[in-house]
C-alpha cells in the first residue's frame, strides 16, 4: 500500500469519516474509493483533492485519554498551533496523533 492510501485511512479514522464521505468529496462512488484503497491507483486529480482535504482539516485531537500503559491514562490539553504541528509530525510518520503521542511518551520513559 502506498503512503497516500495509508495516510488517508489513518486520517479518515482519526477524523471519524468514512469512505462514503470521501467519495462525496471526490465526486465518485463509495465503490470507487474502496477500489482505490484496496488495489487501484488513485487518479492524480482525485489525489490532489484528497491532499487538499487533509491539509484543510488536520487530524482531530483525541478527546479520550491517551493510554500509555495498562495502568496510566494521560489527558493532554494543547493550544491549536502545537496540536497542528504534532498532527503534521504524526501524519508524516503514518500515525494518528494518539499513536504518535503514545509512542513518543513510551520512548521518553525508556530513556
Amino acid at each position: 500500500m502506498d503512503d497516500l492510501k495509508l495516510n488517508v485511512k489513518l486520517w479518515l479514522k482519526a477524523n471519524r469519516k468514512d469512505y462514503a464521505w470521501l467519495a462525496q468529496q471526490c465526486y465518485v462512488s463509495e465503490t470507487t474509493v474502496r477500489n482505490w484503497m484496496a488495489k487501484k491507483p488513485i487518479p492524480k486529480a482525485k489525489a490532489h483533492i484528497i491532499r487538499e482535504l487533509v491539509s484543510k482539516n488536520p487530524v482531530a485531537m483525541p478527546t479520550a485519554p491517551i493510554d500509555v500503559s495498562l495502568q496510566t491514562h494521560v489527558t493532554i490539553k494543547l493550544d491549536r498551533e502545537v496540536t497542528k504541528r504534532l498532527e503534521e509530525k504524526a501524519f508524516s510518520q503514518g500515525l494518528t496523533l494518539e499513536e504518535f503521542l503514545s509512542k513518543t511518551m513510551a520512548e521518553l520513559s525508556a530513556e
